[in-house]
């Protein structure tokens, strides 16, 4: 009778695990070479490979399962990415393998809701387009003002967009979209707006990946915001002599660390603004390290020279991967923090009038 007993309950668990819920993602994707394509999903910083499988003619299969809907990256090949909301559900990508923007991904709520989003974007991304082509005309032409014109409308448009991402984020909490979206827009954010958005969202969505990762970021950009110690390091100078940044912030009341790169646009428009600043109170205690997120080391210098950055400048030439970037959470630039005599941070992205006026204050 025991033994009648332990095959039912055997018998019960098997039948209970072949229905956990679980994804199929079939592709058919038309020109794609016979390899390997992985399904991964980023969290904490690092990819975690779900699965893999043999594609032969373009045809392939996954399988796995996710705790909740959420974000994951389909790998086709050396830069053949695309990204699929997976759910537990049967899944199937189709499409061609020189048009991946175009790939139709169908069995997913998540990606539906995600596919209608994009589309009320449409009309500004068009637009956007048009003006991006006008732009590079007039850059070629040299035409200053036609740039900066067409320079206002961008800003204008990207603006209107965020501004329809954020209202759907605050719209749907329930949506395992929202967390998707909200780390689309989040560069630039501080802790307190991130943490307000995810406040809204509903226990399932803060399960996912997606949403967890907004959250550590939350916890690291409160470890560095104002009134925070600067956490300190040591990056070398141009020369490979290294510079310890408590040595540099501890000789001068106030010093702004100027996170910035020679390919970055705003940044080198905002320098000539650092630049009159420094000129005008670098002898009442004012100073600047630059610190930049090059990976050509004579680009990053032909840049300092030909914008007249007269102060200290570090780099470890590794791009996004700079040290600094996982320190101080730094994922868009321009970025600056402004720090007193002892580390303190005292301010942050500091730009053209407002940094003047702030160094004004202080040193007044």
């Amino acid at each position: 009778m025991k033994n009648l007993f332990y095959l039912i309950v055997a018998a019960t668990m098997i039948i209970a695990c072949s229905q956990a819920p679980k994804f199929t993602i079939s592709g058919n994707i038309e020109g794609l070479p016979d390899g390997t394509v992985y399904l991964k999903q980023r969290g904490g910083g690092e990819a975690t490979t779900l699965d893999s499988a043999k594609s032969t003619g373009g045809k392939f299969e996954l399988k796995g399962a996710v705790e909740v809907p959420d974000l994951c990256i389909l790998v086709l090949g050396e830069r053949k990415q695309v990204p699929v909301l997976v759910e537990n559900k049967a899944i199937h990508v189709a499409g061609k393998s020189d048009d991946l923007r175009n790939i139709t991904i169908t069995g997913s709520a998540s990606q539906d809701e995600m596919k209608a989003l994009e589309a009320k974007g449409t009309v500004i991304n068009t637009k956007m387009k048009e003006i991006y082509g006008k732009y590079n005309e007039a850059k070629q032409k040299n035409d200053a003002v036609m740039q900066a014109s067409l320079e206002k409308q961008l800003d204008s448009l990207d603006n209107a967009q965020t501004a329809m991402q954020k209202d759907f984020v605050t719209g749907n909490p329930n949506s395992f979209v929202a967390p998707v979206i909200l780390q689309q827009i989040q560069y630039g954010m501080e802790a307190d707006e991130i943490q307000g958005y995810l406040k809204k969202f509903s226990p399932e969505v803060m399960k996912s990946k997606s949403a967890k990762s907004l959250a550590d970021r939350v916890t690291l950009l409160q470890s560095v915001a104002v009134g925070k110690t600067a956490p300190d390091f040591t990056m070398n100078d141009s020369i490979g002599t290294p510079v310890k940044l408590s040595d540099v912030y501890s000789k001068h009341a106030y010093t702004l660390v100027d996170f910035w790169a020679s390919w970055c646009g705003p940044c080198r428009g905002e320098n000539p603004n650092v630049v009159a600043v420094w000129k005008d109170y670098n002898a009442k205690g004012f100073n600047v390290l630059g610190v930049s997120y090059d990976t050509d080391k004579a680009k990053w210098l032909k840049a300092v020279a030909s914008d007249k950055l007269t102060w200290s400048q570090v780099s470890d030439l590794k791009g996004w991967s700079n040290a600094t970037a996982k320190i101080y959470g730094i994922n868009s630039i321009p970025a600056n923090l402004l720090l007193d005599k002892t580390g303190k941070i005292i301010g942050k992205n500091l730009r053209a009038e407002k940094l003047r006026e702030r160094i004004a204050e202080l040193l007044k």
